[in-house]
């Protein structure tokens, strides 16, 4: 009976989650379009539609094999770093609403863009980031939302899939994604909005990075043998 409950409360939980993280996604989409007043922005539609498909792919998948994990993310976790819960909230309102807005705005006040060379490159970057944001959440089980040790959930290091490549490859995706957006809507605002959020994951990786080495058993040793936080052979 006890264990019914529990599954039920876990679904339960998963599905909040997903819900709201939908609801912040059609917010942000719906800032796109009211910024710029128009549906005839192919850079932007583009953007919005890869931006909807990852979504709900990752959706799909997570609430087919990881509920667990979802439920955990729409949690309030007491022992979430300070830092984070600084510069988390940052990054919410820059990557699910303030760039959809800036790109919005670029669009009907026709600021300068890149040449349409950069909205190629920027849509196969695009595709690339997807892989390294999916992916990562599919390997591992304690890919929560915020930066803390869950010692409720007896976390462990994942050593395999991309994580036998770079430490953080959630995090690597995320940075794909915020230049691939710059160069797919094209103007110097999201641009600023992009490293904003770059600056922002970087900072989230290191912080998180030293946590994880300094409480989370077994860590400090894969950490001498996969080098590389974010991007092979630079950092």
């Amino acid at each position: 009976m006890n264990q019914n409950r529990q599954k039920d409360n876990i679904d339960k939980g998963a599905i909040k989650y997903i819900f709201k993280l939908f609801i912040q996604k059609i917010i942000g989409i719906g800032l796109f379009f009211v910024a710029t007043g128009t549906f005839n922005d192919i850079r932007g539609n583009v953007n919005i539609a890869l931006y909807f498909i990852a979504s709900v792919i990752a959706g799909v998948l997570m609430l087919s094999d990881h509920r667990e994990t979802l439920s955990e993310r729409g949690k309030k976790q007491e022992n979430t770093k300070k830092w984070d819960k600084v510069l988390l909230p940052i990054y919410v309102l820059s990557a699910y609403f303030g760039i959809y807005f800036i790109a919005g705005l670029g669009n009907r006040f026709h600021w300068d863009r890149l040449p349409i060379e950069c909205f190629y490159a920027g849509t196969i970057l695009y595709l690339l980031s997807c892989i390294f944001t999916i992916w990562p959440i599919l390997e591992n089980k304690h890919f929560e939302e915020t930066s803390r040790i869950q010692n409720n959930r007896n976390q462990t290091v994942i050593t395999s899939g991309p994580y036998r490549i770079i430490r953080h490859p959630g995090y690597s995706g995320i940075v794909i994604w915020a230049i691939a957006s710059y160069l797919m809507f094209g103007t110097l605002a999201v641009g600023i909005v992009s490293f904003v959020i770059t600056a922002i994951i970087c900072i989230r990786t290191y912080m998180e990075d030293k946590m994880l080495k300094n409480e989370l058993a077994g860590y400090l040793e894969y950490s001498q043998i996969v080098k590389y936080r974010l991007i092979p052979f630079i950092w």
